[in-house]
């Protein structure tokens, strides 16, 4: 599970990772369930790091409500994430040389898979917030992914 926090912070480890199915979690009272389902992985080995944000200001930055990582096989894998309702959107990579961050050509564009919540897209510069920006409501939700290298 990803724990909710404030502020800039250290990459934490995520605790549950289950292949081809959801991870279970008690929610705490007041709070909902992100569960994010990640397909397409090519090979076991490699971590994929999440970052959650709440608004367009932080988008994209290191101030996030929750950072972690994990360690997936291949396939398919879904972690779950605790976190108050409202409005969220995260971004997802796969550090496959494994230097724990996410690598870009001169230019910006990453060279490792990425993925982003609605699986939004980048279009002429990076993506947008509001195309990644989702509810998650007290019933919770689940945001299936595709991690790729962008074109």
């Amino acid at each position: 599970m990803l724990h909710r926090e404030s502020g800039k912070l250290p990459f934490a480890a995520l605790a549950i990772a289950a292949l081809l199915g959801a991870a279970v979690s008690q929610a705490e009272e007041g709070s909902a369930l992100l569960t994010v389902a990640v397909d397409g992985l090519e090979a076991e080995g490699p971590s994929v790091y999440i970052s959650v944000y709440t608004d367009a200001d932080s988008w994209l930055g290191d101030t996030v409500v929750a950072r972690g990582r994990v360690n997936p096989a291949e396939g398919s894998f879904s972690t779950a994430i605790t976190l108050p309702p409202g409005r969220y959107a995260f971004t997802a990579y796969l550090d496959v040389n494994g230097n724990g961050k996410l690598d870009s050509n001169f230019i910006g564009i990453p060279k490792e898979p990425v993925a982003l919540s609605n699986n939004a897209k980048a279009r002429f510069g990076p993506p947008r917030f509001d195309d990644a920006v989702f509810e998650l409501s007290a019933e919770g939700v689940t945001q299936t992914i595709r991690l790729a290298v962008p074109e």
